[in-house]
Order: structure tokens, then C-alpha cells, then sequence
């Protein structure tokens, strides 16, 4: 998985770099070694480390995975479930998980959606 440089900015608000129009110019991160989660120890996610203030984050930071606990819940169902008004507490329990992680999800997508950085993914019978 490769950093899209033109869409993509140094976490560190207060770099130079966190700036959309600074981080296109030039490649702003360099490799910084690998780390494996604990919970896919066989995965390795590689590091990058920003050449103006040295702040370091993971390929996963610009992904929607980036800080997910739970991998496993289908987005799409739970748009889908909570735009027909399906109860937090009746999502919780399809879900298996807590009101937090239900939460957690919805203001994710929220966030994208006003980002316009959404990326629908829907598969289609043959």
C-alpha cells in the first residue's frame, strides 16, 4: 500500500507539511521500518517518518481501518441498517459489539462524506 502524495498530508498539524497545498510539492516522507499488530502478527504495515518534523504514522493512518478495533463490521450494512432507523441498540446486538463502536463507525463515515473522500465499494451479481 503506497501513500498517495497528492490527497495525503503529514499528521502533525502543526507541521509545515499538514498544509494539502505544501505536501503536493514534493514527497514530505521517507521509510521508517515496518511494525506488526498484535492482532495479524503475520502482517507487516509499513512506517514513514515526515521530513520536516519527524512525526512518524503507519500506511493505515489514511485509511478508514486507520485505529479500528473491529475490523469485522460491514460499513455498508451498517449505513444501510442505521439509515432505515434501526435502533443502537438493535445495531449492537446484529453487530455483536458495543454502542461505542457503532458510534465510533457512523461519525467515521460522517467525517469521509464531508472529506468527499468516500469510496463505495459495492459488489454486483454476475
Amino acid at each position: 500500500m503506497a501513500i498517495n502524495r497528492g490527497t495525503k498530508r503529514c499528521p502533525n498539524s502543526e507541521c509545515y507539511f499538514h498544509n494539502p497545498e505544501n505536501a503536493i510539492k514534493k514527497r514530505w516522507y521517507q521509510p521508517h521500518g515496518y511494525y506488526t499488530s498484535t492482532r495479524e502478527p503475520i502482517t507487516q504495515y509499513k512506517r514513514y517518518r515526515c521530513s520536516a518534523c519527524g512525526k512518524t504514522f503507519s500506511e493505515t493512518y489514511f485509511t478508514r481501518e486507520w485505529h479500528l478495533r473491529r475490523r469485522d463490521i460491514d460499513e455498508m450494512e451498517l449505513l444501510f441498517e442505521w439509515c432505515k432507523g434501526t435502533s443502537m441498540k438493535e445495531l449492537t446486538i446484529m453487530f455483536n459489539c458495543s454502542v461505542g463502536a457503532i458510534e465510533n463507525r457512523i461519525k467515521r463515515m460522517l467525517e469521509l462524506a464531508k472529506s468527499k473522500e468516500v469510496v463505495l465499494e459495492i459488489e454486483r451479481p454476475n
